[in-house]
């Protein structure tokens, strides 16, 4: 799971520092734009279930994560520009991770002794959703956009969403195949069922 925590961190601040980028802001606001989109999602969720110090402050490799994405995407913005279909794919990996992590934090240190049920469901997915998300939600309303997961066409919340449920559900049988599942039905989701993904854009359709 710390793994896949660490390539969620790296994923989400790679693609919170290219927006940055993107609305012309400087190198520090690129690195926080970074730790916002990277941390936040984690960092509400922390707080709602009462898991204190943060968890970036235990450890150091999560802050040193965002900054080392916030200097790649200020020193080569042309490689992302021209391949915004890999920054999307790197996107959709972040939003598989962390899907799969909320979900997991939250039913290890709220019910970690008993057995699933439709509060532990609902607490379990809604935080997954929210680990996935609102990184994402307040970086765009610092930029000043409107969340971009709130327009019309983007599935986001919904891949979060199935992404979470999945894991939940295989949790109590096969985690890892859980894991695997989840990540696959989120990118899918993401890259074959969006009007925004992977293969419309090879089919030559425009993005709403």
């Amino acid at each position: 799971m710390y793994l896949l925590d660490i390539l969620g961190t790296f994923a989400f601040a790679l693609s919170g520092a290219y927006q940055a980028k993107n609305a012309k802001l400087n190198i520090f606001s690129i690195i926080f734009l970074a730790l916002i989109t990277a941390l936040g999602g984690n960092s509400i969720r922390d707080i709602i279930i009462d898991q204190a110090p943060l968890f970036f402050l235990r450890d150091p490799i999560y802050i040193s994560i965002c900054v080392f994405a916030g200097v790649i995407i200020f020193y080569s913005p042309l490689f992302f520009q021209a391949n915004k279909s890999i920054l999307r794919f790197i996107d959709s990996i972040g939003l598989a991770s962390f899907s799969i992590i909320g979900t997991y934090i939250t039913y290890q240190n709220i019910f970690p002794v008993t057995n699933p049920t439709l509060m532990s469901f609902f607490a379990c997915i809604f935080l997954g959703i929210i680990t996935a998300c609102a990184g994402i939600i307040i970086r765009d309303i610092i930029i000043g956009s409107t969340p971009s997961m709130f327009k019309p066409g983007s599935n986001y919340i919904l891949s979060a969403f199935w992404g979470s449920f999945i894991y939940f559900v295989f949790y109590f049988f096969n985690p890892y195949l859980g894991i695997i599942l989840s990540i696959i039905t989120t990118i899918t989701l993401r890259e074959i069922v969006s009007q925004n993904g992977f293969i419309n854009k090879l089919n030559n359709k425009e993005p709403t």
